[in-house]
Order: structure tokens, then C-alpha cells, then sequence
């Protein structure tokens, strides 16, 4: 028996193929592309090709109305082509002239902007003719009323004009009698001239005189300043009563302090411990020895608690000493052991400044303030300060070469002339600095060591004594208010 066979007819390109068994999909052997057969069974007893030619005839049948309908849609095509083409030209004049309105409407809006700023700047332009227009009608106002008042002024300049000219020659009628005055005036200076003459010779001769006088006063004068000189050598030779015989002063070889001017021994006076102050190599000339005995009279007769108590000093050809209480240390000692607290500050300070206080009134200047020069004693467990060298310090600055003062404590002003009691009130500045940093004065790094005061009150009053200016400083006695508001009570 034979297997069943199907005839295929391609929908692609509509040729006939024989498939062997049923299939949903079949590929043609002509075109190669799948499609979905339309499966018509051929019957065993009819032969390929009988088959084949059979629908053959048939697929021509049917293909001749195909072939009227693919030549209608060839047709239709072609005038779809034809039209599409005509639509594309059409599209692309379209195009072209809506790019041509287009940019026609950009040149119309550009010039419409034109327009409008045109438009914009002739209101611009209006408007500030109009303020020209008012300003010039204000102006033309002005003018009119400047104008009237002009009117006004002339007819008032007319007036002083008639006023001027009989002022005029009212002066002229005043000019002709002052002429005659001045004749007669002339007349009177010739007189005049006549008496000065005859005075002049008399002032001549009372000139003579007066020299004559003078000559006798220079004389008075300079006998007034011998006898004066003298009264105040016997004056001085009465009332020394600092003078202490140098064999009376018993010197130890204990050394109490030593520096550039000399050195500090202990030894006894009149039974009792004291501290003898020599300068080396001191030659007293008789102008050294005057002034010299003159601040030893001063030094005497300065009494305050917080000044080193002065006994007295030798007066004789050789070096001399000065005889002075004994402290237990100084300020500089006890710095080198220990820090002060703010309290001990304050009060060795307000000792310091009473004591400064007290010889200013008196118009001494120390000139030798510093750590050095402030002796200490006890007061319970209280240490107190006492100002030392207050009389020595004038008198060796003057007399030695080089001067004791410390220069890392002195005023800017203390290497010239101008010099007054505002020198000790920067070197105690400079002092009260070093008790509150515990350090040496450092002239080229005073703003540094200020700046490292921790004390608020005592840095502002270090500044204020540090003012470069001597007036811009404040008095002791100022200084005295001010460590007295930091003390918890009075001292």
C-alpha cells in the first residue's frame, strides 16, 4: 500500500511541492521561506505528474484573476508612488515656504523690537524734554525774579551812589581842613623833634649812670654769693652730725652683696650689728667732696618707715663708708628662691611706692630702683620691703664713671637731661613686672615679659608706668591708690 502524499502550495511565490507527510510548516524548495501548507491529499491511484499537470492547469486558472488583481495593485501602486512623490514635492515647497514665513516672522518680530525700543527711547526722550521744558520754565522764573531783584539793587545802587557822592564831597571839605591840620601838625613834630633831641642827650647821660650802677651791683653780688658760700660751709661743718669716725666702725669679712660700684660687708657700730656700704677706688675731689656731704645731709635728715634707716658715713680723705640697718635678705635673694604670690606683691610694692612717694615729695629721684635695692625684713610671716641707696644713688651717679643705676630698669628718657621723679615711676614698673614673672628685666623683650603678667590690675598698672611719654605716667602717690584697692585690707 502506498503512504499518503499532500500537495503544497507556496504562498510566496505560488509554486506547487509535494510533501510525503502532514505538516503544520513547510519550507519550499523553490523559494526557501516557511509558510503554513494548505495540505491537499493526492490520491494513491492518481501519478505525480498526471497530478502535477492537473494543478498545474488549475493554479493557471486561478492565477490569471491573481495576476488582473496584481496588475490593478501594480497600477494602484504606481500611482500611490506617483502621488506620494507629488505629496513629498508638495511637502518640501510646503516646507520651504513655512521657513521662509518663518524667517519673514523673525525679521518682522525683529523689527517690531525695533520699533518698540524706538518707541521707548522717543518716551525716553519726551519725558526728558519735558524736564528740560519745566526747568527751563523754572530757570526762565528764576531769571524773571533774579531779574526784579537786580531792578531793586540798581535802584538802591543809585541811591547809595547819590548818598556816596555827597559823602564824597563831604570828605573832600574834611580832606582840605585836614590839610591844614596836618600843617599845623608838621609845625608841632618840628617842635617836638627839638624836645626829643635835648631828651636823647639827657638818657645818654642817665645810660652812663645806670652802667656805673650796675657795675656796683655785680660787685654787691658777687660779695652776697662769697659771704652765702661762706655761711653755708660753716652751716655744714655745724650741723654734720652724720659724720662717724672711721675707727668706730668695725667691718667683717662677711660679704652681704657686691656690684659694679662697690660691696656690702657686715660689721658693728656702737655695739650693734649694722651693713657698711663701700665704693671702690673713690677719690673726693673738693667739688665731689661738697656735694657729697650735701647728700649725706639729705640722706640724714629722711626718716620713713619704709626707707633703709641711714646711721650715718666717714668723712675723711679715704674711701668712704656708709653705715646703714642690717635686713635679713633682698628682694632679688628671695626671687632667686620662690615665687611671690599676688598678696606678697602687693605688699612689698605698696612699701616700695611709699617710700619712692615719700622722697619725690621731698624732690629727691632715686634713679637706682630695682630688685637689688629693696631690702626685706619680717613682720610676723609677712616679708615687708625697705628702699635702699636712696642717698648714695645722686651722688655716685655724678661721681663715678660708671654710673650703679641698672640700665635693664631705666627710663628711655635716663641718658639725657630732661630727667624728674617719672624715671623711678617706669624703673618701679619694670620692678613690679619682675616680682610677677619672676624674671630679669629684658629691655628688648619688655612687651614679651608684660604680656606674661597673669595679674590683670598689676599688668594694666605696669603699662601705664611703661608709657614711653614721662607725663603720660602716673605719680606714686596714684600708684599708692591703685596696690591699695588690691589689697584685702589695709596694710
Amino acid at each position: 500500500m502506498q503512504r499518503a502524499q499532500f500537495r503544497v502550495t507556496c504562498g510566496h511565490c505560488n509554486e506547487i511541492f509535494v510533501l510525503q507527510t502532514a505538516s503544520h510548516l513547510a519550507r519550499c524548495p523553490h523559494c526557501q521561506n516557511v509558510a503554513k501548507p494548505n495540505l491537499i491529499p493526492i490520491p494513491d491511484n492518481v501519478t505525480l505528474p498526471e497530478t502535477l499537470s492537473r494543478y498545474s492547469r488549475e493554479a493557471e486558472q486561478e492565477l490569471h484573476p491573481l495576476q488582473e488583481v496584481s496588475t490593478e495593485k501594480e497600477e494602484r501602486e504606481t500611482k500611490l508612488i506617483r502621488q506620494l512623490r507629488q505629496a513629498d514635492e508638495e511637502k518640501k515647497s510646503t516646507q520651504s515656504e513655512l521657513a521662509r514665513t518663518e524667517q519673514g516672522l523673525r525679521n518682522y518680530q525683529e523689527q517690531l523690537q525695533e520699533k518698540e525700543l524706538r518707541e521707548a527711547m522717543l518716551h525716553e526722550q519726551l519725558k526728558v524734554r519735558e524736564e528740560q521744558k519745566q526747568n527751563l520754565k523754572r530757570l526762565l522764573s528764576e531769571v524773571e525774579q533774579q531779574l526784579q531783584e537786580k531792578d531793586l539793587t540798581e535802584a538802591s545802587l543809585r541811591s547809595q551812589l547819590r548818598e556816596k557822592e555827597q559823602e564824597q564831597e563831604n570828605s573832600q571839605r574834611q580832606l582840605r581842613e585836614m590839610e591844614q591840620w596836618l600843617t599845623n601838625c608838621e609845625e608841632q613834630v618840628r617842635e617836638k623833634e627839638e624836645e626829643r633831641s635835648h631828651l636823647e642827650q639827657q638818657v645818654t647821660a642817665l645810660q652812663r649812670q645806670l652802667r656805673a650802677k650796675d657795675e656796683e651791683v655785680n660787685e654787691l653780688e658777687l660779695s652776697l654769693s662769697t659771704a652765702q658760700l661762706t655761711i653755708d660751709e660753716q652751716r655744714g661743718q655745724e650741723t654734720r652730725d652724720w659724720v662717724i669716725p672711721r675707727s668706730e666702725i668695725q667691718v667683717t669679712d662677711k660679704c652681704l652683696g657686691r656690684g659694679g660700684w662697690g660691696s656690702v660687708n657686715e660689721g658693728t657700730y656702737c655695739g650693734c650689728t649694722i651693713a657698711v656700704k663701700q665704693i671702690h677706688e673713690l677719690i673726693l675731689s673738693p667739688h665731689n667732696r661738697r656735694l657729697f656731704e650735701r647728700e649725706m645731709n639729705i640722706a640724714s635728715r629722711c626718716r620713713h618707715p619704709c626707707l633703709l634707716q641711714f646711721i650715718g658715713a666717714t668723712n675723711d680723705e679715704g674711701s668712704p663708708l656708709f653705715v646703714t640697718e642690717l635686713m635679713e635678705t633682698s628682694l632679688r635673694a628671695l626671687l632667686e628662691e620662690r615665687g611671690l604670690s599676688e598678696s606678697e606683691i602687693s605688699v612689698i610694692s605698696l612699701d616700695v611706692s611709699r617710700a619712692l612717694y615719700y622722697l619725690h615729695q621731698k624732690t629727691i629721684v632715686h634713679r637706682d630702683v630695682s630688685s637689688a635695692n629693696v631690702l626685706l625684713w619680717r613682720q610676723g610671716d609677712q616679708w615687708r620691703g625697705k628702699v635702699s641707696d636712696y642717698g648714695t644713688a645722686n651722688f655716685t651717679q655724678q661721681t663715678m664713671t660708671v654710673a650703679p643705676g641698672a640700665l635693664i630698669y631705666s627710663a628711655p628718657e635716663v641718658l639725657t637731661a630732661d630727667q624728674t621723679v617719672k624715671v623711678d615711676v617706669y624703673s618701679f614698673g619694670v620692678l613690679l613686672c619682675e616680682m610677677s614673672i619672676r624674671e630679669l628685666p629684658e629691655p628688648e623683650r619688655r612687651e614679651e615679659q608684660v604680656a606674661r603678667m597673669k595679674n590683670r590690675a598689676f599688668r594694666g598698672l605696669v603699662r601705664r608706668c611703661l608709657q614711653t611719654d614721662p607725663a603720660q605716667r602716673p605719680n606714686m602717690g596714684e600708684i599708692i591708690q591703685s596696690l591699695k584697692q588690691l589689697l584685702p585690707t589695709s596694710q
